[in-house]
């Protein structure tokens, strides 16, 4: 099954075989009682949390013990995340004997204190390690105590003949407590605490890749040479493909040939697969390949898709009000880009463009021939779909020729192109939006006369009724060129013919004309009253 709200574990873990196996080793280290630093650093949502846990669980033992803790859930950071640090430690060594959770408890002092003694862990400790445990829950958290506390996992579990996993995810975050003239520097102090333990050891994480490995990595860092870097991207094509296929429920298999075209439009990032998976699967049928078409608009090129609110969040959190950093990202969604070009683009200095490049972080990344993009070109793809003209992005990533070319044309004519699940579509290939407007539109792979079976403009025309669209036939030749042609002007006999005489020389005026419609009787067409021959490409 497929998991996008929370880490995978367990069967739902794909792939990440060497990532694994460094973890492991780490793991194996502590329990020699030697324990060693491990940095995972990668994107948002690559999956670093799901792969630290399941290297955890497969390592599980009644004498390891696991505390994870992500920084931003005490945000701003203040010295009481080091107080929850040290509450999710007591919690992860004594509360299993309790049967609830002591951090819980801690929301009152009293019970928190009381039910303590119900411990029988607890109550064998050193007497000043059992009041260091019973101030927790009501201590005001200050720079003073935080070495205190965090000295506190490494004391318990060597009072309990235990070792210790602490993850903490983030982990960059806590330089705000430094900056501003706020609590402290944490990272000093965390350090001469930390490198003393022998029954403890540290895995962080974070997103900001090039602000952890500063802090990880620069020689004047307090962290210089502490930890081993582990760096996870997105799967590659094979990997990912499995993904979809081995998630996949029984009843609605994800086929090789839809799964290898999905890889090919999301690329490998596990987040975006897992969503897509869920989104491919909701109709518990085997997917196929329209299926994919509806499920990558809705997801991704919509403004309410959960990937586009996604995409939506991480814009607002790169740009704020900087309209420097839109222009940036939006300069470098079309692709790869010289320093001066992007400066053309945005209309600033190169020096200018350099600063802006920088404060975006790591959504931009310099290749090796010197060019900049985006880091994530999903992510580019949305920032494309956004701009004027965009309509046609969803079209050139899901669409065949014929497709792209009628969205290509439509797009010029101030029509959005939308795909839709079958189910929202009826007969249509595509729909086209244009203010109060809904068109639906036949795409055709070939030139005037055009045929088609009764039954099959039947349902056209009934689809069209139910939906209350207008409705347009789009004519593609071999070169890609466009005409759209009035179903109203077709000729009905053994079947349905629409010829030359039916291309409209100008849609919008067509589609904006006051329609009177009438039924043929002795044919039984729709025809539109005062329809006048629209616009050919």
């Amino acid at each position: 099954m497929f998991q996008s709200s929370v880490p995978v574990t367990s069967d739902g873990f794909h792939d990440r075989a060497v990532e694994m196996g460094t973890l492991a080793a780490a793991i194996a280290r502590l329990q020699a009682g030697a324990p060693a630093w491990m940095a995972v650093i990668g994107p948002r949502k690559v999956g670093k949390t799901s792969l630290v846990l399941e290297a955890v669980r497969r390592a599980a033992s009644e004498t390891l013990a696991v505390v994870a803790l992500n920084v931003q859930e005490d945000a701003p950071p203040s010295p009481g995340v080091f107080r929850l640090y040290a509450l999710r430690a007591v919690d992860a060594l004594l509360g299993r004997d309790l049967g609830e959770s002591l951090e819980r408890l801690a929301r009152v002092p009293a019970e928190y204190r009381r039910r303590l003694q119900d411990v029988p862990g607890f109550v064998a400790l050193p007497p000043s390690l059992r009041a260091d445990i019973l101030d927790l829950a009501d201590v005001v958290p200050d720079a003073a105590r935080a070495a205190a506390w965090l000295q506190l996992p490494e004391t318990l579990a060597a009072a309990l003949g235990r070792r210790m996993i602490v993850v903490l995810d983030e982990f960059q975050e806590l330089a705000a407590l430094a900056s501003h003239g706020r609590a402290f520097d944490p990272f000093p102090l965390m350090r001469s605490v930390w490198q003393t333990h022998t029954r403890v050891a540290y895995i962080v994480s974070g997103s900001a890749r090039s602000m952890l490995l500063t802090l990880l990595t620069e020689e004047h860092s307090p962290f210089f040479q502490h930890f081993g870097i582990l760096e996870l991207g997105p799967f590659g094509r094979d990997e990912a493909i499995s993904l979809l296929q081995r998630q996949s429920p029984p009843e609605c298999p994800i086929g090789a040939e839809v799964a290898g075209r999905a890889v090919d439009m999301v690329g490998g990032h596990p987040f975006y697969l897992q969503m897509l998976g869920e989104a491919l699967t909701a109709h518990r049928r085997a997917p196929d390949m329209d299926d994919l078409k509806a499920a990558i608009q809705e997801l991704v090129f919509s403004r309410m898709g959960r990937l586009g609110l996604y995409f939506e969040n991480d814009y607002d959190r790169l740009v704020g009000r900087a309209a420097s950093l839109a222009a940036t990202l939006n300069a470098l969604a079309g692709g790869a880009s010289r320093l001066t070009d992007i400066a053309t683009r945005i209309g600033a200095p190169s020096g200018a463009a350099v600063r802006y490049i920088e404060r975006l972080r790591d959504s931009i990344r310099r290749r090796d021939d010197g060019l900049y993009e985006l880091a994530d070109p999903v992510f580019a793809l949305w920032l494309r779909w956004r701009q004027p003209g965009g309509t046609v992005v969803p079209m050139a990533l899901v669409g065949d020729e014929a497709e792209k070319a009628v969205a290509s044309a439509l797009a010029a004519m101030g029509f959005d192109l939308v795909y839709q699940s079958r189910a929202s579509r009826g007969s249509f290939d595509l729909l086209g939006l244009r203010g109060g407007t809904q068109l639906g539109i036949q795409v055709k792979r070939s030139t005037p006369p055009l045929r088609f079976g009764r039954t099959a403009w039947a349902r056209m025309e009934a689809d069209a009724a139910r939906l209350r669209w207008a409705w347009v036939v789009a004519s593609v030749d071999r070169q890609g060129a466009v005409a759209i042609l009035d179903p109203t002007r077709a000729h009905r006999g053994r079947e349905v013919r629409l010829d030359e005489a039916a291309i409209i020389e100008n849609l919008l005026t067509w589609v904006d004309r006051p329609v009177a419609a009438t039924r043929r009787s002795s044919r039984g067409i729709r025809r539109a009253g005062g329809a006048s021959r629209g616009v050919r490409r």
